[in-house]
């Protein structure tokens, strides 16, 4: 509070106060709409998969280089090199903007090549990160892995603090004064105002953190995103709580501090977590923290002012303990709650965002052990509670300081958190196909990976249908182990897997609502042989083939029969006609080994989510046919005249 010589008399207001309040209203309204009109925000974004590969050997060099993260991320600022020199092309973004493709333009020799990643996320601050991969026949070992890490965290974490220094410099002066005019026969002096410098403070830190943000990109671009609509609202709204400072309405800086109060709230971990709840949560905590210290501080500044008022000082300080009791309450159970959200307990204690989510808590309770001293020397007639008061100040200086570190590291990721969508596969994939019950199965075996899609007979939208699915892998050894498998979407599921060379065989339990599901096995033959060769061979064969008799099996419930089976003459080309590969080629094309003396094909549809399995004779005649499609299982025989009914036929 400022001494009433500093306010102008009633009704004698200068023009220029007039005119000053008029723009600052417009600005209050302009920066308002900023804020309801940004696009949602998210959480740090952290690099999942990478094609090709971290650490994975390819034998041929990638046309592209795809990196997938698990929040959305801009274009804005986003760069990748690829070492040692590689001409790559302009990124895009796919998938919900979680998917960075970059273009590689030159051919990369064989060795070893190292990725460095820049991008945006959508918070506003700038992930950076690496791996590296190898190109070539031979197997080169790699143990590096990838890296994900915020761009700039020191400097981040130090004007991230003064920025919340200076928020609650200014909350907690205007709540300090507001409570001593409530003091009977206070002093009518006061400390200098420090509001002022706070707010150039606090609006040279936000212009400072937009500047980071901005990074190699143009200014024009950080109001492309929410992050960047962020930062000017944090900008602009210091710099109207100076200028209200400046014409004398104080309180009118406290609208523009609630819109920073908005803007973090927006941006921070919790948001990502819970869309409303998230938010709210943060904007209780924030503010809640910001006038516990902000208030605290000056509070200590008006009792030193007030020297030789005990009386007066002490009802102060008590005064502030009753609000203190407040606010340290909607701090721990704001905190409490969001820590819930954002941390599993078992990664409290073993990552680094954990680690100092709990240093904060342990010096959160320091000061209330240290208001609690101070609270007792109150009650005695000849104690000082100064001292312990000003030691809670330097702690939660540092709980400031942990707070804006907090909002710099990412939360511990979430092992069993769905993806948003299936990871992109790294070289040739092994496609496999059946059904379980009413539940079609598809399957894609690539390097590192197993993905699954599961599909029920079509009834309409089935975006909401809960699907369920477990796995047991038994490897070319025999070992057999329980694969660990998460969400990639509806009906998707996703399992890391080192697969071992030779014949590895899964077995499926997939339910899906009133659906009958069932068990399935399958089978993954580990490396791939893309072989295009052989089904061009095939085509030509059957195409030659002037008639032969195909008995067909059709279901769509395995757990009840294999359906019933159909008998139709044709010719090659009638048939051909008629099937996906006629043409003589497939989405994937994989050699399987050969089984009694006869050839075996695997082709795949991945956009359709249908697998075929072909076997055929030396002559390259399809003898065995089985399609996996979302909604029926095909088993196919092809009978064949013996060369001496052929020709008697054709008389």
């Amino acid at each position: 509070m400022t001494s009433p010589a500093l306010h102008p008399v009633p009704g004698a207001r200068p023009p220029l106060h007039r005119a000053a309040g008029a723009l600052f209203a417009c600005l209050v309204l302009a920066l308002a709409g900023l804020l309801g009109t940004a696009p949602p925000a998210s959480a740090h974004a952290t690099l999942l998969f990478t094609s090709p590969a971290a650490d994975a050997t390819v034998a041929d060099a990638p046309a592209s280089l795809v990196l997938v993260f698990d929040q959305p991320v801009n274009l804005s600022g986003s760069t990748v090199r690829l070492g040692p020199t590689a001409e790559l092309g302009k990124p895009a973004l796919s998938r919900g903007d979680r998917t960075l493709t970059v273009p590689v333009r030159s051919r990369l020799a064989e060795g070893v090549h190292s990725v460095d990643w820049q991008v945006t996320a959508r918070d506003g601050d700038i992930m950076t990160g690496d791996y590296r991969f190898a190109v070539g026949p031979r197997t080169i070992a790699l143990g590096s892995g990838q890296t994900t890490a915020a761009k700039d965290a020191t400097p981040t974490t130090a004007l991230r603090w003064l920025l919340f220094t200076a928020l609650a410099l200014m909350l907690g002066e205007r709540a300090a004064g507001r409570l001593a005019t409530r003091i009977p026969d206070a002093p009518a002096r006061r400390p200098r105002p420090w509001m002022l410098p706070a707010a150039l403070t606090g609006c040279a830190a936000a212009l400072a953190l937009a500047a980071l943000q901005i990074g190699d990109g143009s200014l024009a671009s950080l109001l492309d995103t929410r992050p960047g609509v962020l930062s000017v609202v944090e900008v602009a709204a210091f710099a109207l709580a100076g200028a209200a400072v400046l014409v004398r309405r104080r309180t009118w800086a406290l609208v523009p501090l609630a819109a920073v109060l908005i803007a973090e709230a927006l941006r921070a971990h919790p948001q990502a977590e819970q869309a409303v709840a998230g938010p709210l949560l943060t904007f209780i905590h924030l503010t809640a923290a910001a006038l516990w210290a902000g208030t605290l501080v000056q509070v200590l500044r008006t009792m030193a002012a007030w020297r030789g008022e005990r009386s007066a000082a002490r009802a102060l300080l008590v005064a502030y303990a009753r609000l203190a009791a407040w606010l340290f309450a909607a701090v721990v159970a704001t905190g409490l709650i969001a820590a819930l959200l954002l941390v599993p307990l078992d990664d409290l204690a073993t990552t680094t965002y954990g680690r100092v989510l709990l240093g904060k808590t342990a010096l959160v309770l320091s000061v209330a052990a240290l208001a609690l001293a101070a609270r007792r020397r109150l009650r005695r007639s000849d104690g000082s509670p100064q001292r312990p008061a000003r030691a809670e100040t330097g702690v939660l200086a540092v709980v400031l300081a942990l707070s804006a570190t907090l909002t710099v590291l990412p939360v511990p990721a979430d092992a069993d958190r769905p993806l948003p969508f299936a990871p992109p596969a790294d070289g040739p994939t092994v496609p496999v196909g059946t059904r379980a019950g009413e539940i079609g199965i598809s399957a894609r075996a690539s390097a590192g990976q197993l993905v699954v899609d599961l599909a029920t007979p079509r009834t309409g939208d089935s975006t909401g249908q809960s699907y369920a699915l477990t796995a047991t892998l038994a490897d070319p050894r025999g070992t057999t182990r329980a694969l660990k498998l998460r969400g990639c979407g509806t009906g998707c599921f996703y399992a890391p897997v080192s697969w071992r060379d030779g014949t590895s065989r899964l077995t499926l339990t997939a339910t899906a609502g009133q659906w009958q599901g069932g068990r399935a096995g399958l089978t993954v033959t580990w490396p791939p042989r893309p072989d295009g060769g052989l089904l061009r061979e095939a085509v030509a064969a059957m195409k030659a083939t002037p008639r032969f008799t195909l008995h067909e099996l059709v279901t769509s419930n395995t757990a009840r029969d294999l359906g019933n089976q159909k008998e139709l003459p044709l010719t090659g080309a009638d048939f051909l006609a008629s099937e996906p590969y006629g043409s003589g080629t497939a989405s994937i094309t994989t050699r399987l080994p050969d089984e009694t003396g006869h050839r075996r094909l695997a082709l795949a549809y991945p956009a359709e989510h249908t697998q075929l399995e072909l076997t055929l004779d030396r002559d390259g005649r399809i003898l065995h046919e089985t399609i996996a499609a979302p909604y029926h299982l095909v088993t196919r025989t092809f009978v064949y005249p013996e060369p001496g009914e052929e020709t008697s036929h054709d008389h």
